[in-house]
């Protein structure tokens, strides 16, 4: 699901911002005020997403998009600015994670971005032995900066972290002159925008460990599906002896592991209830089909030899070959079929009672409510 996620993440501000370079230009304006909202919008969003690269990332874009009854005056093309904003952007979207408002790193981006201002309100002497090289091509150094961050995507973490890129990547089309600076300034805003709309969405609906929808989600599905479908709560059994033999880390795992699997059930819907209760969902299928795609789930955990990587290392027995063990994973199935005008409330505590009786019997089985 997040990788799903991730991915209409990012091709739709690019697909959208390739779009950009072939309207016309002077078509569309943008009132500064409008634009100033929207990105006084995008970092209350990131602020309370505690999306701090993004806050640093969009707060000079606030600077740029002030009125002209704002008496600030900013040149962006005063000596060394561009060169000071890019830098800045480049060392923001460098970071990954949340820090402490006064840490040296966010301490490092308040300077760069005083600089920039000063350097361009002209406030900075610039010695007139550096001028020649104030206006130099920044063209494909800008593209270079802004595949430097990619390099370091698998650290980000949330999708929101994206939110920070896009600022850096509308200043490379902007020094390509891609489209008009009304275009690049609405679309930086809507962007940041939908990017952290989808971090929202993520921390409300799926879940951070295994990475399926969560409770909230189910209960969204169960409220506007259709009539008579069938519900399925899995349990895993003896879940406790895992966290209490191995550890909580070996418990993650297993957890995964199910939510992993369960995934796959054909025609059917996964959701992580809580603790290590799951559910599925049975839109539109016959009962010996759901019995039969719910066995053969099962079956595969069962068979699924699983060896946790967050199991702790003999250091004593280092360079030795060591033969590990793989944990033994079951889980119990309770199966119930909404009937007409009940509520989903009745259906879960329906399946909850056919996964108490597939415990009574032995565990490792399907139990069909009547």
């Amino acid at each position: 699901m997040k990788l799903r996620l991730a991915i209409l993440n990012i091709a739709i501000p690019c697909i959208t911002l390739f779009i950009l370079g072939y309207l016309p230009a002077h078509e569309f304006f943008l009132p500064d005020y409008v634009s100033m909202a929207l990105i006084i919008f995008t970092l209350g969003r990131a602020f309370l997403l505690l999306q701090q690269q993004a806050v640093f990332s969009v707060l000079p874009m606030l600077l740029i998009s002030l009125p002209d009854s704002v008496p600030l005056n900013l040149d962006f093309f005063a000596p060394f600015a561009f060169p000071c904003f890019l830098l800045y952007l480049t060392v923001v979207n460098l970071q990954w994670g949340q820090r402490p408002w006064t840490h040296p790193l966010h301490i490092i981006n308040l300077i760069l971005l005083t600089l920039f201002v000063c350097l361009s309100l002209r406030l900075v002497p610039i010695p007139k032995e550096l001028l020649p090289f104030a206006y130099f091509s920044l063209d494909w150094v800008s593209v270079v900066l802004a595949t430097l961050p990619l390099v370091l995507v698998r650290f980000w973490g949330r999708i929101g972290r994206w939110a920070s890129y896009w600022p850096l990547l509308v200043v490379v089309a902007f020094n390509f002159k891609w489209a008009d600076d009304n275009y690049l300034i609405l679309w930086v805003s809507l962007a940041a925008l939908f990017t952290l709309t989808l971090d929202s969405y993520v921390m409300a609906f799926v879940d951070e460990l295994t990475g399926i929808l969560g409770r909230r989600a189910l209960e969204f599905k169960l409220k506007t599906l259709g009539k008579h479908y069938y519900l399925a709560m899995v349990d895993v059994d003896h879940f406790k002896k895992f966290n209490d033999t191995h550890g909580h880390q070996v418990g993650d795992d297993v957890l995964k592991m199910i939510a992993k699997l369960i995934s796959h059930t054909p025609r059917a819907y996964a959701y992580r209830y809580g603790g290590e209760e799951f559910c599925l969902v049975f839109a539109k299928s016959a009962q010996k089909e759901v019995v039969d795609a719910l066995d053969n789930t099962r079956r595969r955990i069962d068979e699924y030899a699983l060896y946790p990587k967050s199991l702790i290392r003999n250091k004593t027995k280092r360079g030795e070959k060591q033969k590990k063990k793989p944990l033994h994973v079951t889980a119990s199935f309770g199966v119930a079929q909404q009937g007409e005008s009940e509520g989903f409330e009745s259906v879960i505590a329906r399946a909850d009672k056919a996964l108490y009786k597939a415990k009574q019997s032995g565990r490792n089985c399907v139990s069909v409510a009547k």
